[in-house]
Order: C-alpha cells, then structure tokens, then sequence
C-alpha cells in the first residue's frame, strides 16, 4: 500500500480493492482495513475502489499505532504554548503559537516547519495529531477573525479551550489567561506511596517521547513539570473517557493518544481497587495495565503504554536522623513470609525475644510511658525507649504475625498465597540446609567443544567449579574481579555439565541462565563465540517479547504461568530475573541440572519477592557469579550464599550479629578465610564458597592503569554557589544533612545544576567541566577514545553535553548515550557503533546503565565527571574499558573542583578519600563499600567553605 500526503487529503493506493484487500488482511493490516472501512462514508473512493482519499483531520485524530502501521509518522512529541498578544474582543488581537521542548517550557531552538498534517524539525517528521491538528486550525480562524470580526474571537477562544478538553468553556473573557501550555504525553510509570491506611498506592507519572536529534532514536522523559504531577492526581478521579487531551491546571493542558487513555482509566480503576489487587499491579505493573486495556502485553507491534523506571532510593536509607535502631529482626514487605514461632526486635547490640503474649503487653507497657513523658519502658527485663517508633515497630510485629495467621487460614483460598512461593527463609534460624550432597561423577578437564583458549586463571576457575561439582557441592559463587571472564569461565563449566548428560553419568535437565535483560543477548553472542556447535543445544528464551509464546493465564487473576513443557525440556533457558519473579511457580516446579544467576547482587535483599523466588528453584547445582558480592552491606553475601548454598552462612540473624556489628573486623577476617578460595588451594583442597580474583592481580598482560586525580580551582560563579551551599549545613536534622550534600553534589559538577537553570550549559562555570574538556582535548590529539560517566539526565541530553562536544571537536553525529531510558537493543547497537567507529570518539554513560554488561574496550580513556557514592559501581564503569580485549594502557580520571577558599576541605577531595577508604577496605576484608548514614555526616564535617 502506497499513501499520499496533501494538504488536505490521505490518499491510499492499494493494491487490489478495499473489500478483497479487508480480507485478506492481518496482523496491524486488519486494524487499519477495519478503519478504512469504518471511515468509507468520509472518503473519496474511485471506481476500482483501490483509491481511498480521507480528510486530513480525520487521520489526525486516528491512535498513533495504527498511523504508524499505515505508514504515517510517529506522533509529536512536541509541547506548545498558545499567546493572545492584548485582550480578546480587540482589534488587532493576533493568538501565536510557539513549540516546545518534549516536557519543558522550553521553546524549540528553532521552529518546526507545518505541512498540513505533517510537522518537521529538520530531517525529523512527526504526525500532527489531535487536538494539535484542530487547534492550529482555529488558531488560524481566530487570527483572521481579529481582522474582521474581534467579538467573534471569543466563541473561537471558547472552541480552542474544548477542543483541548476544557469542559466548562461558557463566559470567556479577556480575564482568562492569556498564554497557555500544551503538553504531550504517550506513555506512563508508577510511583509507590502508601494511603491513608498504610497500604500500597499507586500514582501514575506521565512520560513523552524525547527524540535524539543525531540518530533519530526516542527516549522517555516526564511529559509535566513537578508541580503539574501532583495535580494529575487529584484530577484523575474527574477525566472523562475517550478524550484527547485534558486540562490539567488553569493554563495548562495534556495530549494523550488513545492507548494512554485506556492506560489511565485502568490506574483511575486501580486507585480505588482493593489493596490486593493494587499490591499485584505493583509486582506486575506492566501485564496488569496491559490486560486491563485488553491488550497482549507481550504484542511487539504496539509500543509499551508502561514504561519501567529506576530510582536510587536505596542507596540512600542510611542517611536519617541517628536514633538507636529498633528493627524487627524479620522485616520483610510481604508479611506473609513471617517465620511461624517467634519474632522479636533488635536495638542496639540487644536482642529482646517476644511471645505474642508478650507483644500486646509490651505495646500497652510502652505506650504508657509515653503517656508518663518518661523515657524509657520496661520490656521483658530491658529498657527500651518510650517513643513513637518503638510503638511503630510493635505493632508493625503483632499486624503481621496476624497477616501470617490469617493468610494460613484461607490456603488455596488465597490469590496471594497462590502467586509465590513460600519458603524457609533462614532469618531467624537455620531452617533449611543445604549445602552438599552425594560426590558426583566427573573428570576435571576442558571440555570438547570449547573453541576458544582459557586463560591460566580461567583454567583455574573451571577446575574449581567442577571440583565443587565432583565434590557433591551445591552450588558456588564466582566473585571474579570485573573483566576476567565470569560469563567464558561459567560457559565451560556448563558445557562440560553437559558432557556428563551426554555420556550418561547424570540425568539430563535443562540448564537456566538468569541474568538482566540488557546481558541475554551477550549470553548468546559469548555461547556461539567460545563453543562449538551446536554448544548447550537448543535455547528457550524466557523474557521480553520472546516470553508471549510461553504465557498461558493472567496476572491479574493471580493465575499467571509460563508452559512448563517448553522449559523442561529445553536444552537451556535464558531468562530475566522479573520472569523468574513473576512466574516463580512455572519455574519453581521445573527441575534444572544447573541454574546460574549472573550479576547476581540483583538477589541480594532477603526480603525481596525476586529473592525468594530464587531460593525456591529446583536445581542441583547454583552457580552464581557478581563481581560485587558486597555491594551495600555485608548481609548481600549472606543472602547470595543463601541461594548458592542454604544456611552455609547460618541464618541472617545470626550472620548479621556477628559481622554487621561495630567490632567486627577481626570476624570478617575470619569469615574471609572460611569461604574465600586461595587459587593456589584450587587443586590439593576442598572448594570454599567463593573464588574472588582481583584485575590487578590476575591480567599481567593487560596494559597497565593510570589514574589521575586532577584538581583544579572552581571558577568564580561556581565558588560562589558553593559558599551558599556550604550556608545549608545551619539546616539540623536528616533533611538539611542530606539537603547539603546534594546541593555540594550538584554546585561541585556544575553551579547551573545548583541554581537550577542548567538550560544553557556553560562548561567554563566548572572546574570538572573543564578538566574533563582538557582531557578530551587531548584525546583529540592522540586520536583515541574516552567514556564519560554523568548522572545528571538533564546534562546528557542532545542539547546540553553532547551538542557542546560535537560541537567543540566537529564530529559528524551528536556522541552516544547510555543511561536508563535506552532500551536494551538500542543500548547494544550503540555499543557495537561506537566500538567499530576509528579514530576519536566519545561516549557519555550514565554509572548505573553503562556500568555492567557491555564492553567499550575501543575507549582507553574514562572521565568521572560525576562520582558515584559507591565506589564498586564506580569501578564497574572503569572496567568497561579495563578489561579482556584492551590493547592500550588504559587512564581514568577523577575531576576535582576546589574552593579556593579552603582547597584542603573541598567537598571533591573529602568525598575521594572516603570512596578511596572504602574502596580499600573492600578488595581486602569483604567490608560494604557503600557510604552510611555515619559517613555522610562525617563528610560533612570535613567539608568547611
């Protein structure tokens, strides 16, 4: 099918006539045959009925999927705003439009160019959908009737603000506003809040499409400003349905295609479900609205309505107000996987053991102090404070061990009970063990079908695998430094596993890969690259759009499951962590000869339902394998070795009492010696749990690492910020401790960001900026590569960091970005992209998103322009470059911005040394190398203006 594009007609050339082409269609076809037989009494049709020639508008107003399975453009991302220019009802009185940056009041740099239901900025060409398409429309009528007839001018005024969604439209006069705002948006995420009662809520959070305006490609961004989200809130009880647009606030107004429409009856229904049904949609958010708008969630020729998004809220639970921690020792969010006998809670260094006798009790008994104003209560023979929180965490004890009760008494009855799996958790005591069974058969040794030559540490890594396997192990964790080959060393274990099926000495099973969606594709790439085929044999893959010819039920029902025929006898099977979570009881029945979970700190939070579903697998051996066994807190490699080996590591309680306390250095070394492996105990001693290898240690053929901590005096505005940033440490409390770290955060990478009018970005108001310009430069020279990570979104978009480096060293395309809003394909072609390209480049990543999972060994040089508070993930973004395949020596540098009014106490410089000691103590004791609460306030402390 041909179509053309005029002024005011669609013109549709099809290749037999509509009814024989209606037929015959399929798939998008049908949709848009369906249409064009709904829409025949509007068009043109000639006398073989092959020609079909529609208004203009009326296609404007068709949803953006089926323009775009007929070949139209994508719809436009743009927002607008609309300006009278004096009063309505005078002479003279023009009513101008002015595009605006996709999500800002922004105007575009320069204005798109309109062709009747086209609109394009530059070689980008978007469709003009409603109600844009309309309002440009009486725009143009009111503009004429200003000429000619001013009073008409306000029934005109009066159909712009309907067609926008304006339902009370009567008595317009020139006290309306006189500029206005359109924004578009196609898609949306949740934000969790609790209600008025403690349960779960969901907030829907509006997104629009940004277009990269180098290669065309579209992230997500926030459709509103911050204070318009709140106001969507309280009204979506009141939208109607099936209207285009919507207004939002006095002057502001929203354009949501039709699929976002149903998306938002579906959460306005959500809302005011039971908090059962909204604990589901928060598990599964994306099936859930998907099938709430009776859509197949799976559908590749639709594009996500439900767009996941990451936070960093954990990173920073630590910092709060310091009081002495009453937490209960089992705290989890789904109460129901309480253990069945006791419970109690923790302050300080004190454990107080409770019946549920004994909670009653002690809640009357604290809350009765308070009453007495005094300070402390008596329970069980132990002062504790008499204060609301303890009464919080009480209480919080008795309503779960009654969810728990209660939950036990409904069995099957309950939806909830149905849709996990209920374990031993090992929290408060060691319930299941299972560390080791009877010695399986094996002969160490490469296996046949590896192509590629292992490494000497790679052999060595094999070896001890299998002896853990021969040895009747359960399972083990491969901590390997970032680069040294986990996925190749994992590769021929599982191929030699494999051997061993094939020769008849154990049963074959299929073998499961669980790893994030952004590395499947790397699994099968490093599988077809390191063994010959046909390798592991024939792959099921569980996960994005590949999982649709798995499913059978429905999530919301709670009856959600994947066909288990499929899986079992699948050779292997490769899955992300959110499908091992959200069909755990298809995979929790299936038995696998080995599961490998790979970054495997994605299972490091006991209470994490995806942590469960884990520890619920059936398999025989887990091998699981992150170069960050502890990311956060030392309980990550208690729950990790929990999955790989159950209870080796005692129960959490235990665990967390004996290594998490504040004299527990000489514990932790004696926990190092007890499971992590000496390489060079590989072949005369039995495997311990772990087997960590360091870069630096390891790689005597990898070029060598500088690093290069560069300072540099901050630029006159930017010490000036920072002197009333340094004003906010006056604040007391949590909030102003962490109020001004984040304003020192944002003045020490760039005072606009602090100011918060970083539209203009001006890199000689940083001293990091131009530090980082100075070492591109001279990668410029030297004709080389550099990465830079950035975590600041606003400063990676096209018209910020990027166009200024296009910019400055004329390169022929904006350089490429990496950060959350890529998609995984599109994230892997840029890889590919930049890692092909000769000659200078530069790529901007995000720490997080570029962190893990892809190699940019094409880069020598890695700029952190702005430093992660962690500072294993920080090392994870050097590693990108330092790692197997680097032929150069590799440089990382550090930026500092120094107050010149006291350079030694720059935030900058305090902020390495405390990553630097935490980076220390991490590679050599096993200690968490994330900031505390402790920390920051000392951080604080140091930094003086």
């Amino acid at each position: 099918m041909n179509i053309t594009i005029t002024n005011n007609f669609i013109k549709f050339q099809l290749p037999q006539s509509l009814d024989l082409w209606a037929g015959s269609a399929n798939g998008d076809k049908l949709a848009l045959a369906a249409r064009l037989l709904a829409d025949c009494e509007f068009a043109q049709i000639d006398s073989s009925e092959t020609v079909i020639q529609l208004p203009v508008k009326l296609v404007a107003a068709w949803p953006e999927a089926l323009a775009v399975s007929a070949g139209l453009p994508r719809n436009c991302p743009f927002g607008c705003d609309l300006r009278l220019s004096s009063g309505l009802g005078q002479t003279g009185t023009t009513l101008s439009v002015r595009w605006l940056k996709p999500s800002t009041s922004v105007p575009l740099s320069q204005a798109p160019a309109i062709d009747g239901l086209k609109i394009s900025l530059g070689t980008h060409t978007f469709r003009l959908q409603e109600p844009y398409f309309s309002v440009l429309e009486l725009v143009e009528e009111f503009n004429e009737a200003g000429r000619t007839d001013p009073q008409e001018q306000f029934r005109i005024w009066a159909q712009i603000r309907a067609a926008l969604g304006e339902s009370a439209v009567g008595n317009v006069t020139d006290s309306f506003l006189r500029i206005f705002r359109v924004t578009s948006a196609d898609s949306l995420t949740f934000s969790f809040t609790t209600d008025a009662h403690g349960d779960l809520q969901i907030d829907p959070v509006l997104l629009t499409s940004q277009f990269n305006s180098d290669d065309g490609t579209m992230g997500k961004v926030r459709a509103l400003l911050e204070s318009e989200e709140a106001t969507l809130i309280s009204r979506l009880d009141n939208l109607s349905s099936g209207a285009s647009s919507f207004p939002l606030s006095n002057g502001t107004y929203v354009v949501v295609d039709e699929r976002l429409q149903k998306a938002l009856a579906a959460v306005k229904v959500l809302r005011k479900a039971s908090p059962e049904e909204r604990k589901r949609a928060v598990l599964h958010p994306e099936a859930v609205i998907a099938e709430m708008m009776g859509e197949d969630n799976d559908s590749q020729s639709l594009p996500p309505v439900f767009i996941e998004t990451e936070t960093y809220s954990e990173r920073v639970l630590d910092v709060a107000e310091w009081v002495a921690p009453i937490v209960p020792w089992i705290k989890v969010e789904s109460q129901q996987w309480l253990p069945a006998d006791t419970f109690g809670f923790r302050i300080g260094g004190a454990e107080i053991a409770l019946t549920e006798t004994d909670l009653e009790a002690a809640i009357h008994q604290v809350q009765a102090a308070i009453e007495k104003s005094e300070k402390t209560a008596l329970v069980n023979g132990q002062n504790v404070p008499a204060t609301a929180e303890t009464v919080s965490s009480l209480t919080e004890l008795k309503d779960a061990i009654t969810t728990r009760k209660d939950a036990s008494l409904k069995g099957e009855k309950s939806k909830i009970s149905k849709n996990v799996l209920i374990i031993q958790t090992n929290f408060q005591d060691s319930d299941f063990v299972h560390t080791s069974v009877s010695s399986r058969p094996g002969t160490i040794g490469l296996p046949d079908s590896l192509k590629t030559q292992p490494k000497l540490h790679q052999v060595d890594g094999l070896t001890w695998l299998q002896s853990h396997w021969t040895a009747g192990s359960v399972g083990a964790l491969l901590a390997d430094d970032m680069g040294l080959g986990k996925t190749f060393q994992a590769l021929a274990f599982l191929a030699w596993v494999k051997e061993q099926m094939h020769a008849g000495l154990i049963e074959k099973r299929p073998i499961l890969i669980v790893a994030p969606v952004g590395l499947l594709r790397n699994w099968e790439a490093e599988h077809a690259l390191h063994l010959a085929a046909p390798g592991l044999g024939d792959v099921v893959r569980a996960y994005g759009d590949h999982i649709k010819f798995l499913k059978k039920g429905s999530h919301k029902q709670g009856n959600a499951g994947l066909d288990s025929a499929q899986l079992s006898t699948a050779d292997w099977v490769l899955a992300n962590y959110e499908a091992i979570s959200d069909y755990q009881l298809t995979f929790g029945a299936i038995k696998f000869s080995c599961a490998v979970f790979d970054e495997a700190q994605k299972i490091k939070t006991p209470s994490a339902r995806m942590t469960h579903a884990a520890k619920g697998l059936n398999t025989d051996f887990v091998l699981a394998m992150t170069g960050t066994p502890v990311e956060n807190r030392l309980a990550d490699l208690w729950c990790i070795s929990d999955v790989v080996q159950p209870s080796s590591l005692g129960s959490i309680k235990e665990f967390s009492a004996k290594y998490e306390g504040v004299d527990s250095t000489e514990a932790i070394k004696g926990l190092r010696e007890r499971i992590w492996q000496e390489e060079s105990e590989i072949q005369n001693k039995p495997p311990l749990l772990m087997l960590r290898r360091l870069k630096n240690e390891k790689l005597k053929g990898l070029p060598a690492k500088h690093e290069h901590v560069i300072r540099k005096e901050m630029p006159a505005e930017q010490a000036q910020a920072y002197s009333h940033a340094i004003a906010l440490k006056q604040i007391k409390g949590p909030q102003g401790t962490l109020g001004t770290i984040q304003a020192l955060r944002a003045v020490s990478l760039h005072p606009d960001l602090y100011h918060g009018t970083s539209q203009d970005l001006s890199p000689e108001k940083s001293a990091r900026f131009l530090v980082a310009l100075d070492v591109l430069d001279k990668c410029f020279e030297l004709n080389e590569k550099a990465l830079v990570f950035l975590e600041s979104l606003e400063l990676q978009s096209g018209d910020q960091l990027p166009l200024i480096l296009q910019q400055r060293y004329k390169l022929s395309k904006l350089p490429l970005v990496i950060n959350g809003e890529v998609n995984t394909s599109t994230r892997q072609d840029r890889v590919d992209d930049f890692q092909s390209r000769d000659g200078f480049d530069v790529m901007i990543l995000s720490p997080k998103a570029g962190g893990v999972g892809i190699t940019l060994t094409a880069a020598n040089h890695v700029i952190h322009l702005s430093r992660w508070w962690n500072p294993a993930v920080e090392d994870q973004c050097s590693d990108r470059a330092y790692r197997i395949g680097q032929t150069k020596d590799v440089h990382i540098y550090y930026p500092m911005a120094i107050n010149p009014n006291d350079p030694d106490s720059s935030f900058d410089l305090k902020l390495d040394e405390l990553m630097t000691r935490k980076r220390v103590l991490s590679q050599q004791l096993l200690a968490p190398p994330t900031i505390t609460k402790q920390d920051y306030e000392s951080l604080l402390n140091q930094v003086k203006g």
